[in-house]
């Protein structure tokens, strides 16, 4: 009978009489045993399956919230586990300061409302990665946004808003604010570590595109359509990985420009920017020796003024510390004792662009400073397809099975397959050319001549890595990567592998970069080689730096330290330490190495 009373009772409950319950009066019901008033019958399926998404949106979804003051139900605030809520299309117009309490969110879209005002309690959502509130009726953010240090992704688009400051989201990626009334570019985050890749101001009142965009190293899509640019400055183009900009709709008064925006893709107009782009008049005033009229041309001059290398450090590695996202490695005895050294290293937010270039540059590594593969071997790795920890060992080759890089066709083969058929290539090779030994190509073979154990890397699911034979198919670079893991292995020494990857990073980081002026030292292994094809006996030192090195623009590449474990699970070794990536002050590469 009681049973029956109860669910009577939840039933006859009105939703404008709960909106109306306080929380202390609700607190003061479940203190008694009573029964809370009935909440939406989605919130009750999340609760009662344990659920992390929460989704509300339709016309029945519509009508309880008008009915419910345009105010969502109290009690989603106190599903803390949620991970997601989506409300959108509603009337909705109210957000509770309650929403901290839905401490595990990491997404919360709210678009397509009729949201006014964010409650300050938003920036005790710490965890929040994804925030949409795109279609609203927002003209300012509170204060307490800044604190949304994990958010990714934004979208604020067709709001009313005039003034936006995000140079406290460190960790923001991609970022909406298209169809408001900004005036200006927001400040987007400017440290070491850059994460923003996209920007969407389309269909704002923007007159200038400021130079702290430049800051934005990894930034790969600029939309600024439909404001009222009408002059695009040259520093534009030092956004070395801008690949997509769109410039339709502004007022620009540079015609043949004008032309191009309409017509051409991106990478035409940018280069037409980077030759004929504007050229903001100079902040700093002349030295009085250099006169009035050296001042006129420095205004009037159609190309930038490149600044020293001493003012304006252009090129950066930066090292980041193991993060808790980094693969565990770990390596055996048997992979000491039978290929000793190596190092390894992950480079964040690099996308390939020009796949040719980048195989070219790890060729021209082997054949020169890895010495045809014989001091050293290269391989790279897309991130986002090596699974779980990483194991570093050794075992007898035909227990070994590897799908190798370019063979999808023939599937797994067992190591002693792969170098058998590499030595037969080799043996015929050999014989076309009437020779004793093996080329130069396969001469590095011979290190594995009677070895009764191979060295291989391996994730938790497969072999990645048989080094210096090949590397897996499956985690092979494509121009889709932006994380990828870095070896170098070796039987010589450590050395060896320092020195590679501080020239595979180096390279890495030039690699959209071209010199402006001065000379790059030519190293000894490279002047050797030249000096070789001239026919000269001895090979002549590393030519001398003539004046510092200048470049079209700025570059950075960020690289996130990997932790080495020895077999028992003990640290052993961290790379790159402090030291072991050393720059090149003379051809301006810095290393910074981040706290």
């Amino acid at each position: 009978m009681q049973s029956a009373n109860n669910k009577k009772g939840r039933v006859i409950c009105q939703f404008s009489h709960c909106a109306r319950l306080s929380t202390k009066e609700m607190s003061k019901k479940a203190s008694k045993n009573l029964p809370p008033c009935a909440s939406w019958p989605e919130v009750d399926a999340v609760r009662t399956e344990n659920r992390r998404e929460l989704k509300l949106t339709g016309a029945k979804v519509c009508e309880r919230i008008e009915k419910n003051g345009c105010k969502l139900d109290e009690t989603i605030y106190e599903l803390s586990a949620l991970n997601l809520l989506d409300v959108n299309d509603t009337p909705l117009e109210h957000i509770s300061p309650r929403v901290d309490e839905l401490s595990h969110l990491q997404s919360l879209l709210l678009y397509r409302n009729r949201i006014a005002q964010i409650p300050a309690t938003i920036g005790q959502l710490r965890g929040l990665k994804v925030l949409d509130l795109s279609g609203n009726k927002l003209s300012q953010l509170p204060a307490e946004f800044a604190q949304l240090h994990s958010l990714t992704t934004l979208n604020l688009s067709f709001n009313q808003l005039k003034l936006v400051d995000l140079s406290t989201l460190e960790n923001l990626s991609v970022c909406n604010l298209s169809g408001n009334e900004l005036n200006e570019v927001p400040r987007f985050y400017c440290g070491a570590i850059h994460h923003l890749t996209e920007v969407n101001l389309e269909k704002n009142s923007i007159v200038l595109l400021p130079e702290e965009l430049t800051q934005q190293q990894l930034l790969r899509v600029l939309n600024v359509a439909d404001n009222k640019i009408d002059q695009v400055p040259k520093y534009i183009t030092k956004c070395v990985k801008l690949k997509e900009i769109n410039l339709k709709g502004n007022p620009l008064k540079d015609k043949r420009l004008l032309k191009l925006v309409d017509q051409c893709r991106s990478k035409q107009v940018l280069d037409y920017v980077e030759k004929n782009g504007y050229q903001p008049p100079k902040q700093t005033k002349p030295s009085p020796a250099v006169g009035a009229k050296a001042e006129e041309q420095a205004n009037s001059s159609p190309e930038p003024s490149l600044p020293e290398q001493g003012e304006d450090v252009q090129l950066k590695i930066i090292v980041r510390k193991v993060s808790e996202n980094t693969p565990k490695v770990s390596f055996t005895p048997e992979a000491r004792n039978t290929r000793p050294h190596i190092v390894l290293c992950i480079v964040r937010g690099f996308p390939v662009t020009n796949m040719r270039k980048f195989l070219q540059l790890q060729n021209a590594l082997h054949d020169n400073e890895c010495g045809r593969r014989e001091l050293a071997t290269i391989a790279t790795h897309d991130l986002a397809k090596v699974k779980g920890a990483i194991r570093y060992h050794a075992a007898p080759p035909n227990t070994i099975e590897i799908t190798a890089l370019g063979a999808t066709a023939h599937g797994k083969v067992t190591a002693e397959k792969y170098y058998a058929d590499l030595r037969h290539q080799a043996e015929l090779l050999r014989k076309e050319k009437k020779r004793n030994n093996y080329s130069g190509v396969y001469k590095y073979i011979t290190l594995l001549t009677a070895k009764e154990l191979f060295a291989f890397l391996s994730d938790e699911e497969k072999v990645i890595s048989l080094p210096p034979l090949t590397n897996c198919d499956e985690t092979k670079i494509s121009s889709a990567t932006t994380d990828m893991l870095v070896e170098v292995t070796s039987s010589v020494g450590h050395g060896p592998c320092v020195r590679v990857m501080n020239a595979l990073l180096e390279r890495m980081l030039l690699m959209d970069v071209e010199i402006v002026s001065g000379a790059v030292v030519t190293t000894q292994n490279e002047t050797a080689s030249h000096e070789k094809k001239k026919g000269n006996s001895k090979a002549s030192k590393a030519t001398p730096v003539e004046g510092k090195v200048r470049y079209n623009r700025s570059a950075s590449l960020t690289v996130e330290q990997v932790q080495l474990y020895d077999a028992e699970g003990k640290p052993h070794s961290v790379f790159p330490g402090k030291g072991d990536l050393y720059g090149d002050e003379a051809k301006g590469i810095f290393v910074e190495m981040s706290s």
